[in-house]
């Protein structure tokens, strides 16, 4: 019984001008087509149905007479080979036995249903019917196809061309005769396609290939050509019976699918490396990284995340494992945050200190992450890095420690000396001694000095906790420059001091903040320069900034330590100033005071001259 892919194949065998018999895989014949109908009249009508051996015994009786007794044994050879059939061996291995006739597998679902047989286009004895009818009747047939169909010579011309080739190229496709296929197919598929068909032309095979080709408008469109070779009752090669179907869209698909394959494969390997390089960054720095789960309180670690809490290297981790390390005294808090971020998603950032959980070491440890929500917006895990910060608290709480030290020490003297030195100058004023005068103004401008130094550790604090204060305010700077040269020039007799301003201007800015960067650069200047040398102080409008510059002849600044001037506590490795004193804040806080007034502070080296040049400025408004 054949299947319906069986029965529309046998409608098409019908259209075919070659004798042609299809042999069910238990031998026996389900179909003989019309053309071999017609070239052994009379014989064919029994074969159907009918043992594949005594049908061709029945073809031998028919075309007695001709030399075709080399087809005797086929139906044995069939039997015999039947597990190869679909092999190219067993192809030309018939061939060569059964010259003058071929055979194509027919299979389903990877199993042989179907064997057909072409005999030959031509009948070994006289046709009652002339070509001429048959290739009419074959043109009826074809006309309302899609598929392709043409006959070809040997020559490659063209015997017949059904209408779907003028649907397809228009009028320039020829009726018959020679049609130049060169010019038509793509340049980039041309010797492909001309290597394919002259190796099959030189086996006598079929072929089958695809390649672009030129439509009616010129433009190129993908087909599959298959062609099935023509021989004569004498075996003489006679050309191919070729089919063809568009297949562009399939095309366009497979190149779409190779496209998005090769995206996929490069973001696969871009994340890999991604993945990579981002483990080493974590382990580089010796962070660690943990997922939550919000509901179930589970977490997946790092190893180096539990290697900073001393957590099992394996297993399970809980949230009641993870805070058994946190001091008992910040679990409050850490739950907290915790909490936070699983009602409302809220981003993690946590600095707590833990005890290792086997070795007892203290360390401090900040944890950074984001909430991961579901598809409905609920908070379900957090993924998080953790990074030990010891280092770091330690240094903040030196630097505290060191600040509360200075201020201490230094304000309990001062506020001593200060009330003795009113007393002091309440005397001389009422005549007591004249000479208590210039000596308590001197006690004066130290503790000046001296509350500028505290000053400048507390605005360290300020800065680092972010309350330092900018109280703005219009003034003329021309009047600030003016007391700082009065205020100078009265101290200093070591340097000389020169300065040079260009008269009144209106800036809006904090005048006692400006006043410390101005005295902070001048007396660097002086520290930090040769006793005799010349100092210039000047200021200058750019555009719509306020530019003040300090030039000193000192020892010039180090060129590798250019951009290390304006840190928190840098003091620099210049052999030559290692005496002189100092904390490492003062252009430090220059700079911050600076930055906070919208403005910049910048230093460079005088070419070809000794010492070196600060500059700063901020907008006028």
């Amino acid at each position: 019984m054949k299947t319906p892919s069986l029965n529309k194949l046998a409608d098409t065998m019908s259209l075919i001008p070659s004798c042609l018999m299809m042999v069910s895989p238990e031998n026996t014949v389900t179909v003989v087509n019309h053309h071999f109908q017609q070239c052994l009249p009379g014989a064919t009508g029994s074969m159907i149905g009918s043992d594949f051996k005594n049908c061709l015994e029945h073809i031998l009786e028919g075309w007695k007479g001709t030399n075709i007794t080399h087809l005797r044994g086929m139906d044995e050879w069939f039997s015999a080979n039947y597990a190869i059939l679909a092999s190219q061996k067993a192809k030309n291995t018939f061939l060569n036995r059964f010259s003058g006739v071929s055979y194509n597998t027919v299979e389903e679902h990877g199993a042989l249903t179907a064997v057909i047989i072409n005999f030959g286009i031509e009948a070994p004895v006289k046709n009652e019917i002339a070509v001429s009818d048959l290739e009419m009747a074959f043109k009826s047939m074809t006309d309302d196809t899609d598929i392709l169909i043409s006959i070809v010579d040997d020559f490659g011309n063209l015997e017949y061309r059904n209408p779907a080739w003028v649907r397809y190229m228009g009028e320039e496709i020829p009726q018959k005769g020679r049609f130049k296929w060169e010019n038509a197919i793509h340049v980039d598929d041309l010797k492909s396609f001309q290597k394919r068909l002259y190796d099959a032309i030189s086996k006598k095979s079929a072929f089958s290939a695809e390649f672009r080709m030129k439509d009616q408008y010129g433009r190129f469109r993908w087909l599959k050509i298959k062609g099935t070779p023509r021989l004569n009752g004498q075996q003489r090669f006679l050309g191919y019976i070729c089919t063809g179907i568009e297949i562009s869209e399939l095309k366009n698909q497979m190149a779409e699918l190779v496209r998005l394959n090769a995206e996929l494969t490069q973001s696969h390997a871009d994340l890999m490396a991604s993945k990579e390089e981002l483990q080493a960054a974590f382990d580089a720095a010796e962070m660690g990284s943990c997922s939550l789960d919000i509901k179930t309180l589970k977490a997946e670690m790092s190893r180096a995340y539990r290697n900073h809490y001393g957590l099992p290297l394996s297993g399970e981790i809980n949230w009641q494992m993870v805070t058994d390390a946190v001091e008992p005294q910040y679990r409050e808090e850490v739950n907290r945050v915790l909490a936070q971020s699983a009602q409302h998603g809220a981003p993690v950032d946590s600095t707590y200190p833990i005890r290792h959980l086997i070795s007892g070491e203290r360390k401090w440890m900040r944890v950074v992450g984001k909430v991961r929500k579901s598809e409905d917006g609920i908070p379900k895990s957090i993924y998080a890095v953790v990074m030990d910060v010891s280092r770091q608290m330690e240094e903040e709480s030196r630097k505290n420690e060191f600040i509360s030290m200075i201020s201490h020490e230094l304000k309990t003297p001062l506020t001593s000396i200060g009330g003795f030195t009113q007393i002091l100058l309440h005397k001389a004023r009422n005549g007591a001694n004249k000479d208590f005068a210039p000596i308590c103004r001197k006690i004066q401008r130290q503790l000046g000095k001296m509350a500028r130094m505290i000053e400048g550790f507390l605005d360290i604090s300020r800065l680092e906790i972010g309350k330092i204060m900018i109280k703005k305010a219009g003034f003329d700077f021309a009047l600030l420059f003016e007391d700082c040269k009065q205020e100078f020039n009265n101290e200093i007799q070591t340097h000389h001091i020169n300065f040079n301003g260009i008269g009144s201007v209106m800036i809006d800015a904090d005048r006692d903040r400006l006043e410390m960067v101005l005295h902070n650069l001048i007396s660097n200047a002086i520290k930090y320069s040769p006793i005799g040398s010349a100092i210039d102080v000047s200021y200058q409008l750019a555009d719509a900034d306020l530019m003040v510059s300090v030039r000193d002849r000192g020892m010039g600044i180090l060129e590798y330590e250019r951009d290390k001037l304006f840190r928190r506590y840098f003091r620099s490795q210049n052999q030559k100033i290692l005496t002189v004193a100092g904390f490492g804040i003062g252009l430090f806080i220059c700079a911050e005071i600076l930055r906070l007034h919208n403005g910049e502070i910048s230093a460079e080296n005088i070419t070809g001259e000794p010492g070196a040049k600060f500059t700063f400025k901020i907008p006028l408004c």
